[in-house]
This record gives C-alpha cells, structure tokens and sequence, in this order.
C-alpha cells in the first residue's frame, strides 16, 4: 500500500523535519465493489495524484473479492469457464486473474520455501506428462515432492517431442518439436538444491538421464534408483498396480494433482492452449495442496473462514 508521504510515480518522500509536503491530501473516492472510502493524494513535485491503494496488487481490479474463491475453485476441479459463470464474471476476467494469480502466489511459495521449518532430507523425483492443445504437442512436468511429508517443492513445464505410435503424426502435423527437459529437470534440481540437507536421498525411477542431472545440480545427495512399474488402471499412470510403491509420495501427489487442476484430467476436453498458463495454473495448486489439503485436518475449516490460509492482496 502507497505511504501518504511518498509519489510512486517520482518516489519523492516528505522529510520529517521538512515543513513543506510534498504529498497532500487531495480528495476521496468510494469503491465501487464495497463503498469503502479511498483517500486521494497529490504529488506537488511531479504534479500528479495517487491513492492509498495505488500500486498494490489488485490496483485497478473491479471484483478483487473473487480472488480467494478463484484459486480455491481452480484447484478443485473447476473448469475456467465453469468458475465464470459460477462467480458472475466474464471468461476473459478469469483468464486474467489465473495469470495474476500465479504471479501472486509464485512468490508465496518461494517465502514458504525459504522458511520452511527444515531442510529437506529424503525426496521424490519423476516426470509427469500432459499435452497442450492436443495430444500430438506432449509437455513434461519434472516434479520434486517430500517423502514425509508429501509436500511439493518445486515443478516446471517444458516441451517434448512426441512418442510411440503419436510420433510420425506430430512430425507430419507440427514438425519437430524442441526436448527441454534436460533443461526443465534442472531447474527443479536447483531450486531443491537451496533446501537440500547435506545428505539428502534423492529416489527416482530408472530414467538414464536423472544420475547425471542429480550429481550435477546436488553433488552431495545420494540417489537411489526403482524399477518403474504398470499402472493398476489404464489412464492413471501415477497409481501403481503393485502392493508397495516405493515412489508413493510422488505417484500420488500427481494423481492428486490430476484429480484436482480439470486441464489435466486424464478425459476432459479442457485442454491448456499455453505452456506458461498451465504453469500459472500448477503454481496455484501448489499453494493450495501445501497451505491447505496438508494441512491438519483437525484444523481445517471451509475455505471462507480460513483467514491464515487466504492470499493477502
């Protein structure tokens, strides 16, 4: 929220044993969603005005009370479209506000990242995939998610090419298409190697490419490598058809996951058109499986009278 005693357009600050304001009260508006009274302020420096809510983040927002209810309804299976008309918006708002949304609660998740009650010493690493668009455009998702505690650390999207029996199709269709995840998969590694203890087991499947991007990006950690196995249903991959999973936290944080963001329902026809909105979208999942279904559950109450767990805006 602006200071009275500061213009955000030329930042020029009142001194406190100036006599002369640089910055006077000039007027008032009422919100138009609630009434609330909103006081004016002009910048006698720069000639320009500015309020008690310029520059904060839902500066210029007509419906900012949507917010809260938008991220819940976007991480329970809710449809853009359907969280449109279920909030009385237009479809184009809600497209906006999943990009504002995600750029909000990337930096929560890094705070919470960074001030986590320990460093992380036993993880789960593996891939999962979706498409965008169709599925002769096929996107990896590296995933990084705690043992214990089933808690997501840190996740990307990147692109891959096509395979099995897709693959000549999406040559012919969409010609080749960029593999970034060697890349993808090392940001992930990095992003956990700022939380990483100094003997920290990373347990992974038996992907060839993983040994050399663990030791590279956390050299101290020690890497243990299981045998992948069959799904128990066709269509959900993540649940295995075995009696002990020992990749479990992973497998069924991504089946949770698939359960609850509907553009990565395994038959839906909500299909993400972009790589960086689906992003945005698993960015907002994120903080919601972290802050809330880990959550104890004694604790727990509706998503409406959770005021430690609502964005602050």
């Amino acid at each position: 929220m602006t200071h009275r005693n500061t213009c955000p357009h030329c930042q020029n600050t009142t001194d406190a044993g100036n006599s002369t304001r640089h910055c006077i009260r000039k007027g008032w508006y009422r919100r138009k969603f609630d009434g609330r009274r909103i006081q004016r302020f002009f910048c006698r420096s720069c000639n320009k005005t500015f309020s008690t809510l310029t520059q904060t983040p839902t500066w210029r927002q007509q419906k900012p009370f949507i917010n809260n209810k938008l991220a819940f309804k976007l991480c329970s299976g809710t449809s853009q479209r359907r969280a449109a008309r279920e909030l009385g918006v237009d479809p184009k708002t809600i497209a906006r506000r999943l990009v504002f949304l995600g750029q909000v609660v990337r930096k929560v998740n890094e705070r919470h990242l960074m001030k986590r009650y320990g460093l992380v010493t036993d993880v789960r690493f593996d891939d999962m995939e979706s498409s965008i668009h169709t599925k002769l455009k096929p996107v990896s998702i590296p995933l990084v998610v705690e043992h214990h505690s089933r808690e997501i650390i840190a996740l990307q999207v990147c692109s891959m090419p096509a395979k099995g029996h897709l693959a000549k199709k999406s040559l012919k269709k969409y010609g080749p298409r960029k593999d970034e995840r060697p890349i993808a998969r090392r940001q992930v590694l990095d992003t956990l190697a700022k939380v990483a203890a100094p003997k920290i087991v990373v347990k992974t499947d038996q992907c060839p490419q993983y040994p050399a991007l663990i030791k590279a990006a956390i050299p101290q950690a020690e890497h243990v490598t299981v045998k992948g196995r069959r799904g128990c249903v066709v269509g959900q991959g993540e649940l295995k058809k075995i009696g002990f999973d020992p990749l479990f936290s992973l497998n069924h944080t991504a089946a949770s996951i698939r359960a609850n963001v509907n553009r990565l329902f395994r038959r839906t026809w909500c299909t993400s058109k972009r790589g960086d909105r689906l992003k945005d979208h698993l960015d907002i999942y994120i903080w919601f499986h972290n802050h809330y279904l880990l959550a104890n559950p004694a604790k727990r109450k509706p998503p409406s009278c959770i005021p430690t767990l609502r964005l602050r805006f």
